[in-house]
């Protein structure tokens, strides 16, 4: 129970005269008596721990305090220090750069509302980096459909959204996914090669980042200026702002959460120098997850889109699919700050429960 003011002044008062027991004697002699302002009776441990916390006495006096303890620890253990040197794994950095990365909209099944809060809350934020599957491809899917969705509908939501974040944050990055690459692949399929694909514009988030605006007749009839808008055509599906790699892969290195990021931290240790990066941020897994592998702060940062049909197939694929999106901080010299840097949990999209009767 919380102390009551009569009890700290009575304490304050009497704490260099009587024991620790004594005072405790008399607080539950004061409780038993029913006077005001003593509710319970206090042990010794009680007000001994009272009186630490507070740090009513200093080492001179009688009674130990925290810091008394503490270098009775501090002097029994030092000897006991090993010869290692402790590695800084950017744990300290002051923050610089801010960095709010969504991946798995699945535009148009995204979570507006829970991005919308999320870009209020984040304000603050100097980078957004859309993290792959910006957009659904609803039509190109191979799976079973339950709605009819154009493209172009897709295409102007994506677009609306990305002229927002162009107009209210200082720098947007778009990342491809596999469902990004569902046009491009959809053209390739009927039997273009990738010049007689050209014509068509089939990468759409070039497009939605070069300002391309379209009518419903999907007729270009404004270019916006973008210039804080980039997409890296080569390699699309990952890039790096300071040491954080923000990627979107098309496979999976597990079901389970952070088996993806480790396997893509040997990918990328492999293809880049080690000193290049020090974190990597992945979409494409639905799953929540945040560890330290070797060195790297490793992020799996969940989806920004509820549960689609194909998802609750009875294969299992898509299991215990998870909402959620990441925050990164950078120093100025665009070294991660580990401890700050975070993914944001949302909860998870089930199912409605079927009926018999």
């Amino acid at each position: 129970m919380k102390w009551t003011p009569e009890e700290e002044n009575f304490l304050i008062k009497n704490i260099k005269d009587l024991s620790t027991q004594q005072i405790a004697d008399k607080i539950s002699f004061f409780c038993e008596s029913n006077t005001p302002g003593f509710p319970t009776s206090r042990t010794e441990p009680a007000v001994r721990r009272k009186i630490t916390r507070d740090k009513l006495l200093n080492k001179d006096n009688k009674i130990s305090t925290y810091d008394d303890t503490w270098d009775y620890i501090v002097d029994n253990t030092k000897k006991y220090r090993s010869k290692s040197v402790k590695k800084d794994l950017g744990l300290t950095t002051s923050k610089e750069r801010k960095i709010i990365s969504f991946s798995d909209l699945h535009v148009p099944f995204f979570l507006w509302e829970d991005m919308q809060q999320a870009l209020i809350q984040h304000k603050d934020a100097d980078v957004v980096v859309l993290n792959g599957d910006i957009l659904d491809a609803y039509i190109f899917s191979t799976f079973s459909k339950s709605k009819n969705i154009a493209a172009l509908k897709e295409y102007k939501i994506a677009f609306d959204l990305v002229h927002y974040l162009s107009d209210h944050f200082e720098q947007v990055v778009l990342v491809s996914g596999n469902h990004d690459y569902r046009t491009t692949r959809a053209v390739k399929t009927a039997g273009f090669n990738q010049d007689a694909a050209a014509v068509f514009g089939a990468d759409l988030l070039f497009r939605i980042s070069n300002g391309e605006k379209l009518n419903e007749r999907a007729e270009l009839v404004e270019k916006l200026d973008f210039d804080n808008v980039a997409y890296q055509r080569h390699d699309p599906w990952y890039v790096r702002i300071g040491s954080t790699i923000f990627c979107h892969p098309s496979g999976f290195g597990s079901k389970y959460p952070g088996a993806t990021v480790v396997k893509l931290l040997d990918h990328f240790t492999e293809r880049m120098h080690t000193d290049d990066f020090d974190s990597i941020v992945v979409g494409h897994t639905h799953k929540v997850y945040k560890g330290v592998v070797s060195g790297k702060l490793l992020i799996e940062q969940g989806a920004m889109a509820h549960k689609l049909p194909y998802q609750f197939q009875p294969d299992l694929r898509f299991k215990n699919a998870m909402n959620g999106y990441a925050i990164i901080y950078q120093d100025s010299t665009g070294k991660t700050n580990f401890n700050d840097s975070t993914v944001i949990y949302l909860g998870s999209h089930l199912p409605t429960k079927k009926g018999v009767l």
